[in-house]
């Protein structure tokens, strides 16, 4: 159920609750002074590369700060595969040589091209694993403040990733431009990992003409341009997994940040119908092996229609965005009821944020992938895919603006009032009020 425009009288009710503290030093006071303290704890304890002691260390640290405030928390041990570039470098090999092989031995080279596109998508949809099993597990852990309970009721959960990404030249300005003139180029939206999926895919046409015993130079050249573009891509993905981590300051410490206060700040003054729980996940890099692991885990006891997720990635250069689809693999719309409340808070708001039509995968896709309803929240100086330094060594922390983090942070309060207003009237008992 919508909950359709706010008027200036449903405004004052809300109040305006991204500001509840006025104490600067107070650990839920707002504004660039909070953000840049909260940012500079995080910063100093350092966020780790997917699967590696640092990372643990890390979870272990922020959840020892949460219970010395009188957070309750919990750690939940999870396996991952930190190794994500040689995964997909593996499919892009396998289609390559199934490109390859089919002049020769049409079903041996169908075969290999249809078992690295099933796997891709599978893989990439957050679904099943394949081919990825082949690679070994690292121990990680999710956290989740405070912990679930058998019957959680009506959950808003705040999510973050933990883990920084690695470099790569696939993440430079040059690349980033090349992938901005193939996406203009593309018959619709699309994102990296889709351009992947898509390049395997549509060799199986032309795999199954050979399959048929058509072997005329045109099928050679359906062949040729999806060819080409693995060939690239396999290069791309060898070189990032040869590379080292990123500081990480805005994709993920930023986010990390924003999380920790907008949850400060919903404890402090409590929403009546919903209950916010932290979710910080390992492995947000790999894919979102950490939130896909937590939705798997806990899907039996948490209800679709009393559970929201709303994630954070990316949140400290530029102003306010909410997501509206992200493309793991295909077009994942994010919930619409999540994207109308943001929608509505972008028209009375002061810090007015805006809509991001298309954003990179987030714990956002892998809920909806699970039908939650689930929204991302970021911060861009455009319109662009991804944000300035992405996965690059400049993501430094003097480079992100804690101004912007408490701005998402607030973004993200925001929500989650209005949503529990909704909550709170679709619960009454008929006849009430």
């Amino acid at each position: 159920m919508g909950i359709g425009r706010v008027t200036t009288t449903s405004r004052r009710l809300l109040g305006n609750p991204s500001r509840i503290a006025t104490d600067p030093n107070s650990p839920t006071a707002t504004g660039p002074t909070a953000a840049e303290r909260a940012f500079e704890r995080l910063c100093w304890l350092g966020l780790g590369r997917t699967g590696s002691d640092r990372e643990r260390r890390a979870a272990n640290a922020i959840a020892a700060q949460l219970e010395e405030r009188g957070r309750r928390t919990a750690i939940e041990p999870i396996c991952v595969h930190p190794q994500w570039p040689a995964i997909y470098l593996l499919h892009c090999l396998l289609a390559i040589a199934g490109s390859l092989l089919a002049t020769a031995a049409p079903a041996v080279g169908f075969v290999l091209v249809l078992i690295a596109a099933a796997s891709l998508y599978l893989d990439l949809s957050a679904r099943w694993y394949l081919l990825r099993r082949l690679f070994f597990r690292r121990a990680s852990q999710n956290l989740i403040s405070p912990p679930l309970g058998e019957q959680p009721g009506p959950t808003v959960l705040l999510c973050a990733h933990y883990d920084v990404p690695l470099t790569g030249a696939a993440y430079d300005r040059w690349a980033r431009r090349a992938f901005a003139a193939l996406s203009r180029l593309w018959p619709g939206p699309t994102s990296p990992q889709s351009v992947i999926f898509w390049s395997i895919a549509l060799l199986l046409p032309a795999l199954g003409l050979r399959l048929a015993g058509v072997d005329a130079d045109w099928v050679a050249v359906l062949q040729l341009p999806q060819t080409l573009i693995l060939i690239t891509a396999a290069f791309m993905l060898g070189e990032i997994g040869l590379s080292s981590p990123s500081p990480g300051a805005n994709d993920n410490t930023a986010g990390v940040t924003a999380a920790l206060l907008a949850a400060e700040r919903l404890e402090a003054d409590p929403p009546a119908a919903v209950t916010v729980r932290l979710l910080l996940c390992a492995a947000g890099e790999s894919t979102r092996e950490g939130a896909r692991s937590f939705i798997r885990a806990h899907r039996a006891g948490l209800d679709r229609d009393q559970t929201w997720l709303i994630d954070i990635d990316s949140p400290g250069v530029g102003t306010p965005r909410f997501v509206s689809r992200e493309m793991p693999v295909l077009s994942q719309p994010l919930d619409g009821n999540l994207i109308g409340i943001a929608r509505t808070l972008a028209e009375v708001s002061d810090a007015a944020p805006s809509e991001l039509a298309l954003g990179p995968p987030t714990a956002a896709s892998v809920a909806a992938a699970y039908r939650y309803p689930a929204l991302a929240l970021t911060a861009r100086e455009g319109s662009e895919y991804v944000p300035a330094r992405h996965h690059t060594p400049a993501d430094r922390p003097d480079s992100v603006e804690p101004g912007a983090i408490d701005a998402v942070a607030a973004l993200a309060v925001d929500i989650v009032r209005l949503l529990d207003r909704e909550v709170a009237r679709r619960t009454v008992p008929d006849g009430a009020a």
